[in-house]
């Protein structure tokens, strides 16, 4: 009696402990089955071919930066962005807040570092991948690292209480969203509108932004402790 009270236990143990992680794949799943994938209207043939291209570019990408997208991961971080006028992707994912893999098919990336990329064909579907270290995530991808932190350390509301303090305070068109997997839960963050490197040091071209609210906005910006050096 005792050792199947001890066999029941472990069971309990190890099911627990498995829902307390997610593969990046049911991570996927979970994302397009509840069609989180756009950023405007999209149309059933349009939704459809979305889901297609962004199971390719998350699961194929990763696989090629030796991240098992079946392997199930306490922390999943994913940001799909798309070019606002060329549709090209750019996209991060994080698992486990320590494995990084950029996933791309920006001609203006691939023109600027060709050689650093590792090409990815399926059938007629091409992609680019790069597996980064974080500290090369932290120093080289000022942008995407600022939203990174500000999603995990849950400070996107916060991010959006500091653009709301002027109408005219920087508000740059970020085609990204950003969802991430901790605490048994998926979270969209939807879009996270900033562009760190557009502010680090300082507001410049915006008349229409008076002196005293640059000072708030800047140290609104400063009190989310988003550490970037």
């Amino acid at each position: 009696m005792k050792k199947i009270i001890l066999l029941l236990s472990v069971i309990l143990f190890y099911s627990c402990l498995s829902q307390e992680k997610k593969s990046l794949k049911e991570m996927n799943d979970y994302l397009l089955n509840n069609n989180y994938v756009s950023f405007g209207d999209l149309d059933s043939i349009e939704l459809k071919g979305m889901k297609t291209a962004l199971s390719k570019y998350r699961l194929l990408g990763v696989k090629s930066c030796n991240i098992n997208p079946d392997k199930k991961y306490s922390h999943i971080y994913i940001e799909d962005g798309f070019h606002d006028e060329e549709g090209f992707y750019n996209g991060i994912i994080v698992v486990n807040n320590t494995e990084v893999c950029e996933i791309t098919d920006s001609h203006y990336k691939l023109k600027a570092d060709s050689l650093s990329y590792m090409k990815i064909k399926d059938g007629n579907f091409v992609l680019y991948s790069k597996k980064v270290s974080m500290q090369d995530f932290k120093k080289k991808y000022l942008n995407e690292y600022f939203r990174y932190e500000l999603v995990v350390q849950n400070k996107a509301s916060d991010l959006k209480k500091c653009l709301a303090i002027d109408e005219y305070t920087p508000k740059p068109s970020t085609y990204v969203q950003n969802y991430y997997f901790a605490d048994k839960k998926v979270n969209n963050y939807g879009i996270v509108r900033i562009k760190y490197e557009e502010i680090k040091d300082g507001i410049e071209g915006i008349p229409h932004l008076k002196e005293d609210k640059k000072i708030e906005f800047i140290d609104c910006i400063g009190r989310l402790n988003i550490v970037t050096e």
